[in-house]
């Protein structure tokens, strides 16, 4: 029973790198060809200690409405603790129903104090929606690893 607990959760473990190496590698593509259909902005906190949990919330204008939204997440790698806030464009998004859901997504980097990420950062739901962030992290931590970040709609 121990046994197929730990295969289980290697399991996981091994489908959310699938997803989050997609998302990550997708980010790249057609971009630069397509327009954003929407704006988010978000703020985050995360606490890394090889493991990382975060949380937090933001707002997405879509269709000329405003709508609010919880982050909770789960990841791999990084120490510390941080606070993310972010601005963003929402790509491939043609109906509010396919916002909410599992995104994937990498980082890297080094904060101590206050600091915007170089590039930014992408992320994608199985949907297919993509989120470009232009994000600024304060506190202290290196961040190195993979996110699984879960949208919920208010």
């Amino acid at each position: 029973m121990a046994t197929s607990n730990i295969t289980r959760r290697a399991a996981s473990g091994l489908a959310l790198a699938a997803f989050i190496t997609r998302a990550v590698t997708a980010q790249t593509g057609s971009q630069a060809e397509e327009r954003p259909v929407g704006r988010v902005t978000l703020s985050q906190t995360q606490v890394s200690l090889f493991g990382s949990v975060s949380w937090g919330h933001g707002t997405l204008t879509f269709d000329g409405r405003s709508y609010r939204f919880r982050i909770r997440g789960l990841g791999i790698g990084g120490i510390g603790i941080s606070e993310l806030h972010a601005t963003g464009e929402v790509y491939r998004l043609s109906r509010l129903a396919d916002f909410p859901g599992l995104y994937g997504g990498a980082r890297t980097g080094a904060v101590a104090g206050s600091s915007a990420v170089q590039g930014g950062l992408w992320l994608e739901n199985p949907a297919g929606v993509m989120i470009s962030l232009h994000p600024e992290r304060s506190g202290y931590a290196l961040q190195v690893g993979a996110d699984g970040l879960l949208i919920q709609m208010d």
